[in-house]
């Protein structure tokens, strides 16, 4: 009799034992079926997103190159047949409507390169090394270019003479995207010379110029020619 109720025992928590085995492998199934529906749903949800992002991305860079287009009609280009770098001058600020007055010019290359130049002109030398610009009440300083570099350049003719200072590799510090963004408020220049001082207001046109540039500018470093 003790036998048989081992025996009974023994089967019960055998029988047992294997129902809560297969509840476990029911269970681990459930588990990577519902783990599978989540990866899948997470899937479906990413993919659509990645969608979402390439067509705006897409209309995007459709828009830019239209703007592009549109940007380059302000422009004269030259290209040096040598290096295939080409230049983007800006039809306000060519050497026919520049050459006999104050300004600031900026030059854009065809790999989206932009640097600032500076144009004294006067009857008297300050000989400048620098310039100070003033937009509402901030002041942009540019870097200081002394004269035996080979970016300040000075020249005369009758009774007129010409200092022209380039700020290359980013020493106009930040005067370019300034006088970008400084909407309709007056941009005032003062050349910064050896013992004298020169100032101007920079005219609208030169100001729609800059603009121009800096904006043709970064559309070439963001999509390329």
């Amino acid at each position: 009799m003790r036998k048989l109720i081992i025996v009974l025992i023994v089967t019960a928590v055998t029988i047992s034992c294997q129902n809560q085995s297969k509840r476990e492998n029911q269970t681990d199934k459930e588990k990577e079926t519902i783990d599978l529906a989540e990866k899948q749903k997470n899937d479906s949800i990413q993919k659509a997103r990645e969608d979402s992002i390439a067509k705006v991305n897409a209309i995007q860079l459709d828009e830019d190159k239209k703007r592009l287009a549109v940007l380059k009609k302000n422009f004269e280009y030259k290209e040096d047949e040598f290096n295939k770098i080409g230049w983007y001058t800006h039809k306000n600020q060519t050497v026919d409507n520049s050459w006999n007055r104050k300004c600031l010019i900026t030059h854009v290359n065809s790999n989206g390169y932009i640097y600032l130049e500076d144009q004294y002109y006067s009857e008297d030398w300050i000989f400048h090394t620098r310039i100070e610009v003033k937009i509402g009440d901030n002041i942009y300083k540019s870097e200081d270019v002394p004269t035996y570099s080979k970016d300040n350049r000075t020249q005369n003719s009758s009774r007129s003479v010409w200092e022209n200072v380039s700020y290359t590799s980013g020493k106009d510090n930040g005067i370019i995207k300034a006088i970008a963004e400084s909407g309709d408020k007056p941009v005032k220049v003062r050349f910064i010379g050896r013992e004298y001082y020169s100032d101007f207001t920079l005219s609208n046109k030169d100001k729609q110029a800059i603009k121009d540039s800096y904006e043709l500018s970064n559309l070439i470093k963001k999509i390329g020619e």
